[in-house]
């Protein structure tokens, strides 16, 4: 009898340790596969956001350098109206349509006032350009880093989560979260993610904005931010 309840007890043990394993297991697979996916956005949203300001600087670069060109005499041009004339062309191009085209009507300008007026003109668009291009390119580094930063971990938060304990503590249809890039974004809600035109519950999501998603559920349109609770309109 004592040798019986031995044996029973050592197979308990033995299917406990087994029954353990297999959900450590499983656990530790549920894991590396967030990870992985989470490694892959991340990814993602460097390369997005990467391109976005190489794009951003080579334009600025090339615009700035068909500026420079007209700030050179062209070998050709023999005088200065035929230099103002090809710095006013240049203008023009560059889109400096309201800055360039009183130029052309200055018939009492010299060719040396006609110049220095597009010169000067073409180094105010250069600044401009420069400016601009910065202030760009400052924008996306800030979008980058907290996609990187705060989007990543709540992401994280929410792939991780205890599924039933979400459940009980959130409300139906709320946005828990939103990854943000112009060709690929993602929301998280109630624990899925989504992307355009998907739908969940029902309900279909129209589009996806940096801190807000657009939905149509029976004809109905709506817009929630992050974190707000319309959940009469998921029913």
């Amino acid at each position: 009898m004592k040798t019986l309840i031995i044996l029973l007890t050592c197979m308990l043990t033995a299917i406990s340790s087994q029954a353990a394993s297999e959900q450590t297991k499983q656990s530790n697979d549920s894991n590396s596969e967030i990870e992985q996916y989470i490694s892959s956005r991340t990814t993602a949203i460097d390369n997005y956001y990467t391109g976005r300001i190489a794009e951003l600087r080579l334009r600025a670069a090339a615009d700035i350098r068909l500026l420079e060109i007209a700030e050179q005499p062209k070998p050709d041009c023999v005088g200065l109206d035929e230099w103002a004339e090809f710095a006013e062309i240049i203008l023009r191009i560059n889109g400096c349509e309201e800055n360039s085209s009183h130029l052309l009507k200055t018939a009492n300008k010299t060719p040396a006032e006609r110049l220095a007026q597009a010169l000067n003109t073409i180094a105010k668009r250069k600044n401009d350009i420069l400016t601009d291009s910065q202030w760009r390119i400052l924008k996306l580094e800030r979008r980058k880093k907290n996609a990187m930063t705060v989007g990543i971990e709540k992401l994280r938060e929410h792939l991780t989560a205890n599924p039933q304990a979400t459940e009980q503590k959130t409300t139906r249809g709320v946005v828990a979260g939103i990854i943000y890039t112009e060709d690929n974004p993602i929301a998280v809600i109630d624990g899925t993610i989504v992307k355009n035109n998907e739908n969940i519950h029902g309900v279909k999501i129209i589009k996806i904005h940096a801190d807000k998603v657009d939905f149509e559920k029976d004809g109905k349109n709506w817009t929630q931010q992050v974190r707000q609770k319309l959940e009469e309109n998921w029913r």
